[in-house]
């Protein structure tokens, strides 16, 4: 009886042995996507980050970025593209999706179905049809209004132009979450506002409002993420121009690295711009304790 356990106890373990290293093989291709397209290119950014261009160690490349008068004008304008992006997003997601939400006439999955729209087209379709409707020569604003306005080639329209057209790609994602998130509110919560005599104002501030808090915090952290890392319409529509009037920092690590082919500074560019996209993710879930609604708990924190 006991040779018969011990048996059974050493095929168990040979089978354990034996699925570890088919699970090993089946996973094989996965870990070398995530070591060559991940990890590899994490090692080659630090590498060039802090090396300079005969290959030794230094720190040259971040003091570079103290005298680059090109850099500050980037962090500028990134502000500006950070800020318009977000109030048009934001503002024209959540006020489609509260419009939306309300209307219970038979074309709602009609408008519901245009507003997807945009998220089914490649961003570079997008970029170069916004391209054609700016176009001061036969462009339909400029026919509307009935004269010539130079859009993108005006330093003082050019950011402007490029937000609204950012807006129009991505209000549908913020319209998608908020609109999701109305949706799971319990219709148990309106019925007895309307016993309590509440009116829609009151119901939008005390029960609305709070239902959807956490779904509008993450919509608006991944909607910032997204246009921070913004670059196609910038590069389509106005190429950073004019002048450098819409270099944003994500486009001028683009230049650096592919147009003036400084390597080792566009890495640096590139920790800088992971670290305020880090500030600013942190900042934001220490202000809105985000973590709470996605059912994280903080370190020695009880939930």
């Amino acid at each position: 009886m006991l040779l018969l356990r011990e048996f059974q106890y050493i095929q168990v373990k040979m089978n354990r042995k034996q699925a570890a290293k088919i699970g090993l093989v089946l996973a094989s291709p996965l870990l070398i996507y995530f070591l060559v397209f991940f990890v590899y290119p994490i090692f080659l950014l630090f590498r060039y980050a802090f090396t300079s261009s005969s290959g030794a160690l230094s720190l040259s490349n971040f003091a570079a970025m103290t005298r680059d008068p090109l850099l500050y004008s980037s962090l500028v304008n990134t502000l500006y593209y950070f800020v318009g992006s977000v109030a048009v997003q934001f503002s024209g997601g959540f006020l489609a999706a509260i419009v939306l939400n309300s209307y219970t006439g038979r074309l709602r999955n009609v408008f519901r179905m245009i507003l997807y729209i945009p998220l089914t087209i490649s961003p570079i379709v997008i970029a170069l049809m916004w391209l054609l409707i700016f176009n001061p020569t036969y462009g339909p604003i400029d026919y509307i209004l009935r004269r010539p306005v130079n859009w993108l080639g005006s330093p003082n329209l050019a950011m402007p132009t490029i937000i609204v057209a950012n807006g129009w790609e991505y209000v549908p994602f913020v319209f998608l979450i908020i609109y999701a998130g109305l949706q799971s509110v319990p219709k148990q919560y309106y019925e007895a506002a309307s016993i309590d005599g509440m009116n829609r104002l009151q119901t939008f501030r005390y029960i609305t409002m709070p239902s959807i808090r956490p779904i509008m915090i993450i919509a608006f952290l991944l909607n910032s993420i997204g246009i921070l890392q913004g670059f196609t319409l910038v590069y389509v529509l106005t190429n950073g121009g004019p002048g450098f009037s819409t270099y944003i920092l994500s486009f001028y690590i683009y230049k650096v690295a592919f147009t003036y082919f400084n390597m080792h500074y566009a890495a640096a560019l590139s920790l800088l711009f992971i670290f305020i996209i880090a500030v600013f993710v942190y900042a934001m879930l220490k202000l809105t304790s985000v973590e709470k609604y996605l059912g994280i708990s903080r370190a020695g924190g009880n939930e």
